[in-house]
């Protein structure tokens, strides 16, 4: 039988630390054997019998003695395969970056020789604080692994970077070090287009639509996790693709199809999940349009990028989504054939699904009807699911 990969969780104290408990039961259920060290400020949110419980194992306090065991972090730092500290706080990222050993945690990530993960939970600010900003480039040239932190909202109030990782995407970096995995796209060139585009009215208002951009910065993700080399090309959206992923910012539908032809070159996929904007204004107003004025818009068709990538790179296999609101699948082939792409993703959308949601469902179509239907899921699994599809497809 295979050894189990022994990984030594660490829990600061920051607010987040009430995740650990998830993490540790997530790393057991995939096989992990786990023993848990907290620090003392730790136990003001999470009680050691909470990791004592999942893990069956004594939890080692910062002040922890153990008579047979003098040296305890040696023993520790020596039984592990690796050191997970999840949340990592401000205090403990400078304190690892400076070298500093004043209780269990540290003292056995001093004495250990093999990966440390470290998954930050702060503030955006603090994240962003330069202090912290060097401790954490001083890590990375170090060695030292990150888990995020990712971009979203947080307790205090504040939406930026600092929020610590979900449970289950921590675990999924940590199975990317720890087991060996076939890359299904390893070393192909993907370019990714993702969000919504704007099309200026005035110099105040435009038009777009509400896609958030999520289905396609998850997609870029899974494409990178695969080994594919990733540039992501993306609308006005909030959502973040992985740190590690280059992107370049667009606004219009025009800015988009510059910034994929700029970078075409060479690519082995091209995957349009954008939502681009189907129409744009025929006469731009160079001045806002006063509300008191009454006044018709005229819109002209836009450009459609997928259709021109296609027909200027057919040797490059492409993959178009197809938000329709009615008749799926009718519309779906209709674009296959019409765009000349290798594959369509469409997925039905409302009010209350699909767009700007994150959940969602995909039926592919390819070839001289071929379908197959991912089930309503998290967009982050329906992206794995999705990348994993496309490669029995493309292969």
């Amino acid at each position: 039988m295979t050894e189990k990969i022994k990984i030594l969780l660490g829990v600061t104290g920051g607010i987040a630390a009430y995740k650990s408990a998830e993490i540790a039961r997530l790393l057991i259920k995939n096989d992990y054997l786990v023993k848990v060290v907290m620090t003392r400020t730790a136990e003001d949110f999470i009680t050691p019998l909470t990791f004592e419980t999942l893990t069956n194992d004594q939890v080692y306090k910062y002040n922890t003695a153990i008579k047979d065991q003098p040296m305890l972090h040696i023993d520790l730092a020596r039984w592990a395969d690796l050191i997970l500290v999840a949340p990592t706080t401000a205090e403990f990222l400078s304190k690892i970056c400076h070298g500093r050993a004043d209780d269990i945690l540290t003292t056995t990530c001093l004495a250990f020789d093999k990966k440390i993960v470290l998954a930050p939970s702060m503030n955006k600010n603090m994240w962003e604080n330069k202090a912290t900003q060097e401790n954490y480039q001083n890590l990375k040239k170090r060695g030292i692994l990150f888990s995020g932190p990712e971009f979203g909202s947080q307790a205090c109030g504040d939406i930026g970077s600092g929020r610590m990782k979900e449970p289950e995407n921590i675990l999924d970096d940590i199975n990317q070090l720890t087991k060996k995995s076939t890359k299904l796209f390893k070393d192909k060139k993907i370019l990714i287009t993702a969000g919504p585009t704007i099309e200026n009215i005035d110099p105040v208002r435009y038009l777009s639509n509400r896609s958030s951009g999520m289905m396609g910065c998850e997609i870029a993700n899974a494409f990178y996790e695969q080994g594919a080399n990733v540039l992501l090309v993306k609308g006005p959206c909030n959502y973040r693709q992985k740190e590690e992923i280059q992107s370049i910012e667009v606004k219009s539908a025009k800015d988009m199809l510059f910034s994929v032809e700029d970078n075409i070159e060479g690519c082995d996929i091209f995957v349009s999940v954008a939502a681009v904007s189907d129409f744009t204004v025929k006469d731009l107003s160079e001045n806002k349009i006063k509300s008191e004025k009454n006044f018709k818009l005229e819109l002209t068709k836009n450009i459609d990028i997928l259709k021109t990538i296609s027909k200027k790179y057919n040797n490059i296999f492409t993959i178009g989504f197809a938000a329709e609101t009615s008749e799926l699948k009718y519309n779906a082939v209709k674009k296959l054939k019409d765009k000349k792409i290798s594959v369509i993703a469409a997925n039905k959308v409302s009010f209350s699904e699909g767009i700007d949601n994150k959940s969602n469902s995909i039926t592919l179509y390819w070839g001289d009807g071929l379908e197959k239907i991912l089930k309503l899921k998290d967009k982050r699994d329906l992206a794995i699911e999705f990348v994993e599809e496309i490669s029995n497809i493309y292969n």
